[in-house]
């Protein structure tokens, strides 16, 4: 005898499924047995500083491959939702889809040569609640000619020197080219990262893990510079292709996430700028100098709500007395890859 049941009811157009504290990738996370390696090694600020310092310097010399390499090895010992989503987001999934569409592009443009493009990586996810819905992350894109900046004479060395100024002489010079493309394969990583809620280390035993970072907050961090890593590395196969007009530099960096960096790729070449008066020959490698974002301990999210008016108030008046700490430069690299013009 045949039996019916009844059907679900299907849901609201306007429902809206929140996910709570018990959710994987929400909260909850279940730590291993051992800690690994990182998370001892996050336990102390300082401990944390050393290691993001690393990353970064090899990202803003180009080496992707390496700090792949040392990213890796890290999420290897974690299990997590976000290092599942990492270790699957191989490099030969990830691409700049649509960059082949660049060359005749620029063979219809009647204006001066492209000498250099700005790429910039960002992934602020709309203000909405989308159920289900994964975010790309978004590029910021700025094509310049000679006539913004003497590109053609520049040294990479002369570019990263550009960059650290606080308005760079060409923001705000790109020629009115139409050109979109897209970071394709790490979508999943990228959603993840805006959703996770396991985004702060407080370091004073509210997280209630002992002798150890906890696990989610560990995977934060490396999926932050997982996802960096992998868009070095499309941008380095562009650079080293067909695809990047002869002569042209791509100016590389991150924009407002939790892993900042800045690279200049693509042919170096000797200056014939002007030195500068006072120049001097530099005591650490180049890379060193490249570092767009100093690192800054996460904000207290529990800081009483109340005391948000006044404290804003102090943010924007540094005491006479209190030495000014380096700022983050969210708003020059914003500035720098155009982040008024999306690709």
């Amino acid at each position: 005898m045949a039996t019916s049941s009844k059907a679900e009811p299907s849901p609201h157009p306007h429902y809206v499924s929140i996910p709570d504290s018990s959710a994987e990738g929400v909260r909850a996370y279940r730590e291993p047995a051992e800690p690994c390696p990182l998370q001892l090694t996050f336990l102390t600020e300082a401990g944390e500083r050393a290691w993001v310092d690393e990353i970064r310097a090899l990202l803003s010399a180009g080496q992707a491959d390496e700090a792949d390499k040392r990213i890796s090895a890290e999420l290897a010992g974690f299990e997590g939702a976000l290092a599942r989503l990492c270790k699957a987001a191989t490099v030969a999934e990830v691409a700049l889809d649509g960059w082949e569409d660049l060359p005749p592009i620029l063979d219809e443009w009647e204006g001066p040569s492209i000498t250099a493009i700005t790429l910039g990586l960002t992934n602020p996810p709309d203000l909405v609640f989308e159920a289900g819905r994964t975010h790309a992350p978004e590029l910021l894109i700025g094509l310049y000619s000679d006539e913004a900046f003497p590109f053609s004479r520049a040294s990479k060395a002369d570019l990263i020197a550009e960059c650290d100024k606080e308005l760079p002489a060409w923001v705000g010079g790109e020629e009115d080219i139409e050109f979109h493309c897209e970071l394709t394969g790490v979508a999943d990583v990228n959603t993840a990262l805006i959703n996770c809620k396991h985004r702060y280390f407080l370091r004073d035993g509210r997280d209630g893990v002992e002798g150890r970072a906890p696990g989610g907050y560990v995977e934060f961090v490396l999926a932050n510079w997982l996802l960096a890593t992998r868009f070095l590395q499309a941008a380095n196969r562009v650079a080293s292709g067909k695809d990047l007009p002869a002569g042209c530099r791509l100016i590389v960096g991150t924009v407002e996430i939790d892993a900042d960096f800045l690279a200049v790729l693509g042919p170096d070449r000797t200056s014939t700028l002007k030195a500068a008066p006072a120049a001097a020959a530099p005591t650490q490698p180049a890379f060193a100098t490249l570092v767009a974002k100093p690192w800054v301990p996460h904000e207290d999210p529990t800081v009483d709500a109340a005391e948000g008016a006044p404290t804003l108030r102090q943010r924007l008046r540094t005491p006479e007395a209190t030495p000014v700490e380096p700022q983050p430069r969210a708003g020059l690299l914003a500035r720098l890859f155009g982040r008024f013009r999306r690709a």
